[in-house]
């Protein structure tokens, strides 16, 4: 589907548009914020166009977590998530080449069943008596022929079957990179939370570590909105992009992290022991306290970063997602508790229902 065709000329003006809307509404310049604010302004999505004047009205502004949400609810899904269009011209595809594999198949077929049949014939005329020489070598030439007919039909079919399967692979290949853009998140390049519980679905089904112990951890920025409305979204962004860095360089090979909210990680460790998953969760708590984000109006560090975290540790089973239940309440606990602060979840961890704002202000 082709939805950006506009003239060089009118794309130019879109662009100074663009930008000039982003400034005024102190959007960061990452191409997620970029392309929702694109649409919006080259009017090719009313949908989208609706949800960001209906956030105009509330506030001058626009923040990162609002845009990323218009991005996945009213872009994306035309593009990667249903995957329909790109599933409908695979099919068609697909169609083709099959159907010129089975029309060489059949001309190679048929003459195979010609050659055998002229065979049959020649093998009947040189058992004649009284063959003349004349004859013989005509013969002989007929079968010389159909002997390098078949060869060149069956080298035909092999050419056919070979060209095919390359174009079989280049479309798995592209099914594959659609499918794994539709479960990682833009801004910082992990999984999303789609993609995230997916992973973990799929180990599963593969029947990987059934049964053993493993740990899943819920991490959420401290005082993120502070964060937002002190030094602006550019910073709030740095913070999210930061954090994943830290989660990514801070984990084994086999760890799974995404982010599953706005200022919401996951991470997933299979294999872990208590005393593992606690060890694990700490490490990161304090890597992340080491962030080093600089205003860059002021050039200045901006106040510490920290992070709360809860931890569930149990055997992996079909029943997953009650663990992401049991360390999202171990999360709350953390941070009604004075956050920067892991907690693991046991039957006495309270159930905090004030989600986002457990001790009266946001994260």
């Amino acid at each position: 589907m082709l939805r950006y065709i506009e003239s060089k000329p009118a794309s130019a003006e879109i662009f100074r548009m663009v930008i000039q809307k982003m400034a005024e509404w102190g959007c960061a310049f990452t191409p997620v914020h970029y392309t929702v604010v694109y649409e919006y302004v080259s009017g090719i999505n009313p949908p989208l166009i609706e949800a960001v004047n209906g956030l105009l009205k509330q506030s001058s502004s626009l923040v990162g977590e609002d845009l990323e949400k218009i991005f996945v609810k009213y872009i994306v899904p035309d593009y990667v998530l249903p995957l329909n269009d790109y599933r409908g011209s695979l099919a068609k595809q697909l169609q083709s080449i099959l159907q010129n594999i089975s029309s060489s198949t059949t001309r190679t077929a048929q003459e195979a069943e010609r050659v055998k049949n002229g065979m049959e014939s020649y093998s009947h005329s040189l058992q004649e008596d009284g063959l003349d020489e004349k004859t013989f070598r005509t013969l002989v030439d007929a079968v010389l022929k159909d002997t390098l007919s078949i060869r060149e039909s069956s080298s035909s079919l092999n050419a056919e079957l070979l060209k095919n399967q390359k174009k079989i692979d280049c479309l798995q290949d592209e099914l594959r990179i659609a499918r794994e853009e539709a479960m990682v998140d833009p801004l910082t390049e992990i999984l999303n939370r789609r993609g995230f519980s997916t992973k973990i679905n799929d180990l599963f089904r593969e029947g990987k570590f059934s049964g053993i112990p493993c740990a899943l951890l819920m991490i959420d920025i401290d005082h993120f909105k502070k964060i937002n409305d002190s030094y602006g979204h550019i910073i709030g962004d740095k913070a999210i992009i930061a954090v994943s860095k830290v989660l990514r360089g801070s984990v084994g090979e086999n760890v799974f992290i995404g982010r599953v909210g706005g200022e919401e990680f996951a991470v997933f460790s299979p294999k872990t022991t208590s005393e593992e998953g606690l060890a694990l969760a700490e490490r990161l708590r304090q890597n992340i306290m080491k962030i080093e984000i600089t205003n860059p109006s002021t050039r200045q560090k901006i106040s510490t970063m920290t992070v709360s975290i809860g931890i569930d540790l149990a055997p992996f089973s079909g029943e997953w997602e009650r663990m992401f239940e049991r360390a999202d309440k171990a999360l709350y606990a953390s941070k009604s508790s004075g956050r920067n602060k892991v907690t693991l979840w046991t039957s006495k961890t309270p159930d905090i229902k004030n989600s986002k704002n457990p001790s009266g202000s946001n994260s």
